[in-house]
């Protein structure tokens, strides 16, 4: 691909993740790798600039172009400033041990993570390699969620660990071609959807009229304060290491012949209903979202940017209060949603709307879809990645990881804080890498305190590691 000239029109279900932000809500996300050993600064500058080549899009801006009655954005190559790796000794910020990785990112972002990237003159992908100590460092990539998906990110640091790993060892590492997600072969194939007509109407009418957003329950707080003053939000963390644990969840989903979303969606569940019901709240009429990866599943276009979907339900049937009763409840809407393409027709059909939309400038079409997705509220969605770089027996994924390290470091830390919406309750990220289950929980300043922020999550990562 000759870079120089590289134009790629903006993927219109992109478009979704710059109109749920807004100056008073940035999102601004960022994700982290911690890396444990000895590291070749100019050896893992160079790996770096050789694998962000290969993916021109997190090297360019965005333009807007008129064609007829369209305006149409582009991704452009800048060919005069290169996305170079930043490195930045930060021992003096790392403060006494235990060390925290997230609350240490947190005060590093602080200002960044409290306003948008302008894409027209910022990269939507930046990355540092920050030394917090002698021996340990932080890989931190600060990213726009329109570029940016579990694909992507794992094609790049596969290429960048590969390439460090050849240029201070002399030969290549045993996973050189190790993949990330797209590793993962969908049963069956593609996906084909079914008709519009019995997906418009469960959307329309069950979720617009039905539980418009006047009957759907967040997360009860002490006290909302206004988003516009009070922006950023609280990142926190949990990993579940102990391999007995994680069996024991393992064997609660195999039991239920289910998956580890629909464990972890009723553990929160139920955790959030007894949480509101604390306070006060005892209506559940919550919103749950679980977000999904579309390759493999569907036929993404050319240069896609964060080739991600959802799905998302609110009815509860009455009665069912066990933890095994509502994760085989939930693991029958995700089978059937998933197989009727749910995530795939919410894919085609927004991205269709948006097309539709570009008779008006970009800045003003942002402003109606920020106020259209308002309408639509959020409880609490999960994005479980699965496992980093998996290794496979008898053609199925294990919760072991192939790529575990390059040269003479190792990975021994993943973590991300996820910027949400201020219409979304509650986020929580979850992924596997290495025989580690890491969480990470996003809550807006604006709804929650950070004390009243981190009780909450106990409570849910307690209930999780009870239903082992």
């Amino acid at each position: 691909m000759d870079n120089g000239k590289y134009k790629a029109p903006l993927d219109l279900f992109s478009e979704c993740f710059m109109a749920i932000e807004s100056d008073d809500y940035p999102k601004t996300d960022f994700t982290q790798i911690g890396l444990r050993g000895k590291i070749d600064f100019g050896a893992f500058s160079e790996a770096y600039s050789e694998a962000i080549a290969l993916l021109p899009i997190f090297s360019s801006h965005l333009i807007e172009e008129r064609h007829g009655l369209f305006h149409q954005p582009y991704w452009v190559f800048d060919r005069e400033v290169l996305n170079l790796l930043q490195i930045v000794d930060c021992r003096h910020m790392a403060g006494d041990d235990p060390f925290d990785p997230m609350d240490f990112s947190t005060r590093y972002y602080a200002k960044q993570i409290c306003r948008s990237i302008d894409l027209t003159r910022e990269f939507p992908f930046n990355c540092s390699l920050l030394r917090v100590k002698d021996d340990r460092y932080i890989l931190s990539i600060l990213y726009h969620h329109s570029t940016l998906d579990p694909n992507k990110a794992f094609h790049l640091l596969t290429e960048l660990f590969s390439r460090y790993h050849r240029k201070v060892t002399g030969k290549p590492p045993e996973w050189a071609d190790a993949l990330g997600i797209e590793a993962l072969k969908r049963e069956g194939g593609l996906i084909k959807p079914i008709c519009v007509g019995p997906f418009i109407k469960q959307q329309l009418v069950n979720v617009c009229l039905e539980n418009r957003a006047s009957r759907i329950d967040q997360v009860a707080s002490q006290a909302l304060r206004d988003f516009s003053t009070c922006k950023g939000r609280h990142s926190l963390r949990y990993v579940i290491d102990d391999p007995k644990l994680i069996e024991g969840l393992m064997a609660r989903v195999k039991k239920n012949n289910a998956a580890m979303n629909d464990l972890i969606m009723a553990v929160a569940r139920m955790a959030i209903a007894r949480w509101n019901e604390k306070l006060g709240k005892t209506s559940d009429r919550f919103r749950m979202m679980l977000i999904t990866n579309l390759t493999g599943r569907t036929k993404l276009p050319p240069n896609a940017g964060a080739g991600i979907s959802a799905i998302s339900w609110v009815h509860m049937k009455q009665g069912i209060t066990e933890l095994d009763s509502i994760i085989q409840h939930y693991r029958d809407i995700r089978k059937t949603q998933l197989s009727q393409g749910m995530d795939i027709l919410c894919y085609d059909l927004i991205s269709k709307f948006i097309a539709a939309m570009r008779v008006f400038p970009l800045k003003l079409r942002l402003k109606i879809l920020h106020s259209l997705a308002q309408t639509m509220p959020c409880t609490f969605y999960l994005s479980n990645i699965g496992v980093m770089w998996p290794r496979f027996e008898n053609g199925r994924p294990t919760t072991d990881s192939v790529v575990l390290g390059a040269g003479d470091f190792i990975i021994d830390d993943i973590h991300s804080s996820a910027s949400i919406g201020p219409g979304i309750g509650l986020g929580l990220t979850t992924r596997t890498h290495n025989r580690k289950f890491y969480l990470n929980f996003v809550a807006d300043r604006f709804r929650f305190r950070k004390a009243e922020a981190q009780k909450l999550f106990h409570m849910i990562v307690k209930d999780l590691i009870n239903a082992a």
